[in-house]
Order: structure tokens, then sequence, then C-alpha cells
């Protein structure tokens, strides 16, 4: 194969890990850039290989430089994956943006790889929102073995699923609640507190599992890094539970836990990158169904160790 020019356009931070999963991926890259959507601060660089990966600004990038992008924008970005698609890039959406448009298919790897030809002609595929992909990945096998009525989620939101810069308000506002400092009466209030978010993704979830009904909950808390899920899954017949986790522990990217797993254990123990998988824990049976919690790093796992999934296996049809 031909080695590739790509290009990441993401936050620093999701940059700087989707840039350590690429090198340890075996794909054969020529050059690496990043294109700064979201423009770096002076100090920030990415490595790759051991070089400086150079950094490209909006106002003078050529997107027919690159085979591949790895875009994570937000959706007023999105016309930006139009101008690379027009030029010939194939385009990896990994926020899910363009999820929703049709046409365009929507891949978790290891659940519906089988979808991954229909990137043509369009030249655009996309991961699904991060609740999305979680859910997806422990539900898989679930939805192979018995048919389900309903689905209920709850994600618990960190952080880190919404941005850099909210990391580092809950950040300032812990060290200052913490320091007797009130906060100013218009700020939303991140530290010590939780609220509800908007979670409209059945879409998204339909484009993989067709017909499946689905509820979607997600509540904002004071985590820095991390994604948790309660899971409900019902039907009109009983599920074996021994079954499902058997399932799960055949599963390369899923390791079922004995013990609770949570978001701020898991990246305490989840050190490597190596290690870094979908923590699956807490199961058990209700009438007519299941429940489970699930744990994973929203940046490493569902966005940037999956993306790079995505895109080696794309490159290996085309």
């Amino acid at each position: 194969m031909n080695k590739l020019n790509i290009a990441i356009a993401a936050e620093f931070e999701l940059c700087e890990k989707i840039a350590d999963f690429l090198q340890n991926s075996g794909l054969e890259i020529s050059q690496l850039s990043i294109v700064e959507i979201y423009p770096f601060n002076e100090e920030q660089g990415v490595r790759f290989n051991n070089k400086t990966v150079p950094q490209v600004a909006m106002d003078s990038v050529n997107w027919a430089d690159f085979d591949y992008v790895l875009f994570a924008g937000e959706p007023t970005l999105a016309p930006h994956i139009a101008n690379a698609v027009e030029v010939g890039c194939k385009v990896i959406d990994v926020l899910g943006v363009c999820a929703e448009i049709s046409g365009v298919p929507v891949i978790v790897p290891s659940v519906n790889d089988e979808q991954i030809n229909e990137i043509l002609p369009h030249n655009i595929i996309a991961l699904p929102n991060p609740q999305v992909t979680q859910t997806a990945l422990a539900l898989a096998t679930l939805v192979q073995q018995i048919p389900l009525n309903q689905v209920m989620i709850t994600s618990l939101l960190p952080a880190s699923y919404q941005n850099a810069e909210t990391v580092g308000k809950l950040a300032g506002q812990t060290a200052r609640l913490l320091n007797g400092i009130p906060l100013d009466d218009n700020e939303q209030r991140l530290a010590f507190d939780v609220f509800p978010q908007t979670s409209h993704f059945s879409n998204q979830l339909a484009k993989i599992f067709p017909g499946l009904n689905t509820i979607f909950h997600a509540i904002q808390v004071p985590v820095f890094y991390g994604m948790a899920q309660k899971i409900t899954a019902l039907s009109d017949y009983e599920i074996d539970t021994e079954r499902l986790e058997q399932q799960w522990q055949q599963n390369d990217f899923i390791q079922f836990e004995e013990n609770l797993m949570t978001p701020v254990l898991n990246g305490e123990k989840e050190s490597t990158e190596e290690a870094v998988k979908l923590h699956i824990n807490s199961l058990t049976a209700v009438e007519n169904g299941v429940e489970f919690w699930t744990v994973a790093d929203e940046q490493r796992f569902n966005l940037a160790f999956l993306a790079v999934r995505l895109l080696a296996k794309i490159h290996q049809k085309f």
C-alpha cells in the first residue's frame, strides 16, 4: 500500500491522543499534519515518530494534500468537511456531526464494519457521538442474541465530553470553591454539582441497529475525564446473562469487570495506550431484561482509539 498523508483537525488534547494511536497503528504514514480548526497555544505541539507535527492554519490549508482527514469539529465547522471531500479526501467525522445526514454511513468498529463500503461515493464516514459508540459496543452481542423492545441509556458526561475549555473551568471552579471564593451569579456551575444535558441520539443508533427503540438521557457531572453509562435493555424473552458475559469477554474492545469500575478509577488504572477498553460491570437480570454499567475514557477510547481503528479498516478496503 502507498504511504499515507493524514491530517488531524481537532482540539490539541485530542490531536495528541490520535497521533499516539496512529503511531502504534501499523499504518504506513508518510506525513502527519495538524489542521488548526481550533488554534493551538504557542507552547502546544504534537509529536509523531519523535518529530514535531506541522501545524497548518485554517486559512492556508489545502485539503488536496491529504488522503485522509480525521475531523473532530463542532457542527458549525462542518463546511470544512465538504471542502475536503470535494477535493478527494476521505473524511472520518470523529464526533458524528454528519451522522444523521442521509447517505453518510455511521460505523462503530467491530459492530457494523460491513457498512464501510458505503463510504463511496460521498467519501464521508462517521463515528457516532461517544454516547452512541459506547452504547453500540455494549449492545452489539445482545442485539444479535435476542429481540429487544426498548433500551434506556443514562450517560454521565465528564467535563472533557464538552471540550478542553470545560475541563479548565471545572478545575478553576473547584479550586475557587474550596478556597471559599463564590462563583459569579451568571456562571454555570460545574464543580460539586450536576445538571441535565440534551441527548437526542436515537437516530444515530438506529443507523447501526435499525428499528431499535432507544431513550437517551444525559447528566453533566463534576468529573474531568471518562464517561459512564447505566443501560437497561428490555425484551419479551428472558436474557441469558451468562452467555452475554461470555460474549463480552470474547470482544477485544471490551473488558468485563468483576469489581465496580468508575470513570476516575478507570483513568487511574489505564496508564498505557494498549490498555484502553470499554469496561462493563454490574450486570443484573431484571424482568425480561438486563441492566449494566459501562465506563470508558471517551477521549482516548471512543474518539481517538476507535477513529484510528476505523481509518485502518477503511484503508484495508480501499
